[in-house]
């Protein structure tokens, strides 16, 4: 497996970038996202990376996020969709945006990539929204929600409550951005609580 790639670009085009590592020239499939955060041709380079392997098939893609091969991992797991499929997607919908509209079962957006009609973004909402919640050990949601790791207290404790994951970091997330970093677990979850009620 290849997890990670450095070396010098030796060229690139939206979608594709092409890296050399010790004479070795490796073409990466790559997101808009990635294409963007690419340095000049000559510069060293470093992506996070995933080898595909089928009969008829051998590709290479590349993040320089870890966060967005992870959701890219996610996305290529669902029944329909394949890993060139997903990398379309990651290429219409920041991975960032991606994340929170699978979360909130924004399908209206997912829909809008090419390629994904109405069914299939119900589908990713679907066999997704409880995995995002527990991405690279902490909640990857919660990140881009704001929620730092000493809130998962108020997570796990929002979840043995009955909460699903997504759902409580979205919900702690929420009341951290309008009260601010400084609130307690406690009243954290007092607040979520009282939101729960008022639905």
């Amino acid at each position: 497996m290849i997890e990670i790639l450095t070396g010098e670009i030796l060229y690139k085009e939206p979608g594709k970038v092409v890296i050399n590592c010790g004479g070795i020239g490796f073409s990466v499939f790559i997101s808009s996202h990635t294409y963007s955060s690419l340095g000049d041709i000559g510069s060293r380079q470093t992506l996070f990376t995933f080898f595909k392997v089928r009969e008829d098939d051998m590709s290479l893609y590349g993040f320089s996020d870890k966060k967005e091969k992870e959701l890219f991992l996610e996305l290529s797991s669902v029944s329909g969709i394949g890993a060139r499929t997903a990398i379309q997607i990651l290429s219409e919908i920041k991975y960032d945006r991606l994340f929170n509209a699978i979360a909130t079962a924004d399908v209206t957006l997912i829909s809008q990539a090419h390629g994904v009609g109405k069914k299939t973004a119900q589908k990713i909402v679907f066999e997704l929204k409880e995995k995002i919640g527990n991405l690279d050990g902490i909640s990857a949601l919660g990140a881009v929600m704001g929620t730092t790791a000493d809130n998962t207290e108020a997570v796990t404790a929002l979840v043995r409550l009955g909460y699903k994951n997504a759902d409580a970091n979205l919900a702690v997330g929420k009341v951290i951005k309008e009260k601010g970093k400084n609130i307690s677990t406690q009243e954290i979850i007092k607040l979520v609580l009282q939101e729960r009620v008022k639905k």
